[in-house]
């Protein structure tokens, strides 16, 4: 087994109850310590990455296993990388973000080119939906960060922005965590015993 196929394998991997409980902790930490430390790059950006890359395991976890298994790595990464559209602007350049409040990319014309990519090359259609479904979750999240950081979905179509209630979001994550520890639960249980 290449070292690709192995790391895709524990990317993929099912947490346990304790681990999805675990992440969860986690994800509201980072979360809340994110939001204090607001838009700064330091140390909010990792912060925030933590949170993103959190949130994504958690939601990629009520994935069957074999799909999961199959876009989690690309999905993760991306989860996490999309952010680096917001490199030119800390650098004091808004050529990605003129007349929006978080840079073009930030949209789902991204996702759609990731798509029809996949549709066109079939060799990678595993790595490009993977990819999409990571910006995806990332855009989840990024909703949920208030109105003055919501998400220009539709650009270029419109410059408008959109968002949900950080409390939803949290909820929404409460949620996902315990479906996916009675997922892990259910598993366990079901698994032969050992002799």
């Amino acid at each position: 087994m290449s070292t690709r196929h192995r790391i895709a394998r524990v990317a993929g991997a099912s947490l346990n109850p304790a681990a999805v409980a675990a992440c969860l902790l986690l994800l509201l930490a980072a979360d809340w310590a994110s939001g204090r430390a607001g838009g700064s790059f330091m140390p909010g950006g990792p912060l925030d990455a933590v949170a993103h890359l959190l949130t994504a395991l958690l939601l990629l976890q009520a994935l069957p296993p074999r799909y999961r298994r199959r876009f989690a790595l690309p999905s993760l990464v991306a989860s996490v990388a999309i952010d680096l559209d917001h490199v030119p602007q800390y650098l004091g350049h808004d050529f990605l973000t003129v007349g929006t409040a978080r840079p073009y990319p930030h949209s789902l014309l991204t996702i759609a080119l990731l798509l029809t990519a996949a549709l066109l090359v079939r060799r990678r259609r595993d790595l490009l939906l993977g990819l999409a479904l990571g910006i995806a979750l990332h855009f989840f999240r990024d909703l949920a960060e208030g109105s003055g950081a919501a998400v220009p979905l539709l650009w270029p179509l419109s410059d408008r922005s959109f968002s949900y209630p950080h409390s939803t979001y949290i909820a929404l994550m409460v949620c996902v965590a315990a479906a996916d520890a009675c997922i892990a639960v259910l598993s366990l249980r079901s698994r032969p015993a050992t002799p």
